[in-house]
């Protein structure tokens, strides 16, 4: 019975949630909103080439430290500029997309977070990106560059929202690990990651598995029951998503606080780029947990 509630309880989040993600017949209906900034994260080659009408490109490694080994953010002065130089306002309504490849989803989970990090709160993904709009809308495409004019962001950072690896070792949080089965359990090596394996406690959560074949994301009670009665998370939970970077782990952390309503879910910022490197923290092979 209580799985029940727990499983109505989220579904109720993730309604809450679905602009999360959002259809291109929802991104269409909101062009001419005066609030919207819709953003390209591609490679820079294609987004010349063709991007959804109004769309301005972003490039993600703009928000990061320059001399972090692995992606973190940079300081909150440099993020603020940055979302300044793309139009972005406090109160902006900001759709994100990609072409489709696995690293530029991830640049949009990335940038979301970025925004989210920042205090914005209505940030959407285009669900199936570039190739779902074209699908739909094959004739709303440019090659234009349009004109962007600076905006007032102010940043508020919402700090909470990165884990370290202190709060892995002491919190007592449910710990989800994002990358592929292979990697969790050991029997495959992540690039830049010494030791095989998995932190000792995570459950296996590859974030492939929550869309399908053309890049959508799955339906909620598929989501629920993934995250309810798979991992047994409930609403309050403290969850510390990790992947071999933040960047990668991005998009897992996004569909939990976002889409899911997960509101103590936090990115390992440093992930097992740093984890995995540091002597004596805790690293598991050939084991489910």
């Amino acid at each position: 019975m209580m799985k029940i509630f727990l499983l109505l309880s989220l579904s109720f989040f993730c309604l809450f949630g679905s602009d999360a993600f959002i259809t291109p017949t929802q991104l269409k209906a909101s062009l001419n909103d005066k609030n919207l900034i819709l953003i390209d994260v591609s490679e820079k080659e294609l987004y010349i080439t063709s991007h959804i009408e109004g769309a301005i490109y972003a490039n993600v490694k703009e928000f990061m430290d320059k001399n972090s080994p692995y992606p973190t953010l940079a300081s909150d002065i440099i993020i603020q500029d940055a979302l300044r130089r793309l139009g972005i306002n406090n109160d902006s309504k900001v759709v994100i997309y990609s072409h489709n490849s696995q690293k530029e989803i991830f640049n949009s989970s990335y940038l979301a977070f970025v925004l989210l990090y920042s205090g914005l709160d209505d940030i959407s993904i285009l669900d199936g990106g570039y190739m779902a709009w074209v699908f739909e809308n094959n004739l709303l495409v440019s090659s234009l560059i349009p004109d962007i004019k600076y905006g007032s962001t102010v940043v508020m950072p919402k700090k909470h929202l990165i884990a370290t690896t202190k709060d892995l070792l002491t919190s007592g949080a449910k710990i989800l690990d994002a990358r592929s089965y292979d990697d969790y359990y050991g029997v495959s090596r992540s690039d830049g990651v010494l030791e095989v394996g998995h932190i000792k406690g995570a459950k296996s959560s590859n974030t492939v598995t929550k869309f399908l074949k053309d890049n959508t994301l799955r339906n909620k009670s598929e989501l629920d029951e993934i995250y309810v009665a798979g991992h047994e998370l409930n609403s309050n939970d403290e969850i510390i998503v990790y992947d071999r970077d933040a960047l990668s782990a991005s998009m897992e952390f996004f569909i939990l606080y976002k889409c899911m309503g997960f509101k103590n879910a936090k990115l390992y910022e440093a992930s097992l780029i740093e984890w995995s490197n540091k002597e004596n923290l805790p690293m598991t092979r050939f084991k489910w947990e």
